[in-house]
């Protein structure tokens, strides 16, 4: 029994090296069981207990009738931070508190590392945003893309993880001070300071534009 807890932890890995090595993306599929026993070598009860561990390990999924697909965020558990078991006082304000401390530096980075398809996508995302918020709308998953965006566009693949996990934490913020009077054309107005700066390379302005809009958040929920 041990030996085969063993065999199937190093067969787990050596799918997580095939996926590596193929270079397979976010929701790309993998060879079926009998084509990853015959390119491991391996039985096919060895292969599915190996995908059973990259399954819990959030890296593998499997669709029924479908076959099995690298996850969306490979090796990211759900609510990685645990944020689900604190203390909820003061929790949404420790949040924000963290984004004020990375976001502004990685805004600065992307004024510098941003592509033209980097702008493009932001460009997209903050008119997607301010539809939402001129009609009245849940802004909460545009605001979120935008941002994602702009880490994306750091060129650093930790920063690209590293904020996802931030903003899937924050959700309830976002419902929290959307309601705000005036919060929607503030939203509006910071954002577009920080997407022009990052569209002329101004890397000052990126970093304060994004350091007053993430105070501004943290002073709307120190309202509420």
């Amino acid at each position: 029994m041990f030996d085969k807890v063993l065999l199937s932890e190093k067969v787990a890995n050596n799918v997580k090296n095939l996926i590596i090595d193929n270079e397979l993306q976010p929701g790309d599929k993998l060879p079926n069981e009998i084509q990853l026993s015959k390119i491991l070598n391996v039985s096919r009860s060895t292969v599915r207990e190996a995908i059973k561990i990259l399954v819990s390990r959030n890296i593998l999924e499997i669709k029924r009738g479908k076959g099995t697909f690298v996850c969306e965020k490979p090796g990211i558990a759900t609510d990685p931070l645990g944020v689900t078991f604190m203390n909820k006082k003061d929790l949404l304000l420790y949040l924000f508190e963290t984004r004020l401390i990375i976001e502004p530096e990685i805004a600065a980075l992307a004024a510098k590392r941003a592509t033209e398809k980097n702008v493009k996508a932001l460009e997209e995302a903050f008119a997607k945003m301010k539809k939402d918020i001129l009609e009245g709308k849940d802004h909460t998953e545009t605001d979120m893309d935008f941002h994602n965006i702009i880490a994306k566009s750091s060129q650093n693949p930790i920063i690209k993880r590293i904020v996802p996990i931030i903003n899937d934490s924050i959700k309830e913020g976002y419902l929290e001070t959307k309601d705000i009077p005036e919060s929607g054309e503030k939203v509006i107005s910071y954002h577009e300071k920080v997407l022009e700066a990052i569209k002329n390379k101004d890397e000052k302005a990126a970093r304060q534009h994004m350091k007053e809009h993430v105070e501004n958040g943290m002073q709307e929920i120190r309202k509420k």
